[in-house]
């Protein structure tokens, strides 16, 4: 009786020990990354394009682009435009007010890919919208309404300036 209340209280201790260990090695809730997303510049040999599917091994949802300049991006991020809309690309420039010191950088074409879990669909164009914001800092974006027309507008953030 004696041994076994011994063993009891040393098995006791080592699973105690170990799920300290554990939790010690947790990443803290929020801190996990719920979306993987890849940034490539020009891809030559390729037209514009953009594929929303649905993703087999995450059983979530995908979106690849293919040569879009940062406005469209942004177009397709804050939903002002939809990704398989044609006619955004041919009125871009009335769409979008550009407030740049150097907006020859919002020319240039990139490549991008966003895979998102099932589990937060709901949050893929907001999972878009802050990777967007992750890899160009230096640029203010949001949506500005004037009269019945919605607007993209792109600024340099002050700590830029």
């Amino acid at each position: 009786m004696n041994r076994t209340i011994k063993m009891v209280v040393m098995a006791v201790l080592c699973l105690n020990f170990c799920y300290g260990q554990n939790k010690k090695n947790c990443p803290k809730p929020g801190t996990t990354r719920t979306h993987i997303y890849a940034f490539t510049g020009y891809k030559s040999g390729y037209k514009s394009s953009c594929r929303i599917s649905a993703d087999e091994f995450m059983r979530g949802k995908m979106i690849t682009i293919r040569n879009y300049t940062i406005p469209q991006l942004y177009a397709i991020a804050l939903r002002l435009a939809p990704p398989h809309d044609a006619s955004f690309k041919a009125s871009e420039q009335e769409k979008v007010i550009i407030d740049v010191r150097q907006p020859e950088k919002l020319k240039q074409l990139y490549c991008y890919k966003l895979v998102v879990p099932y589990n937060h669909q709901d949050d893929f164009y907001v999972l878009m919208h802050r990777s967007l914001d992750g890899e160009w800092p230096e640029y203010e974006v949001k949506i500005e309404k004037k009269g019945k027309e919605c607007f993209i507008v792109i600024r340099d953030k002050e700590q830029w300036l």
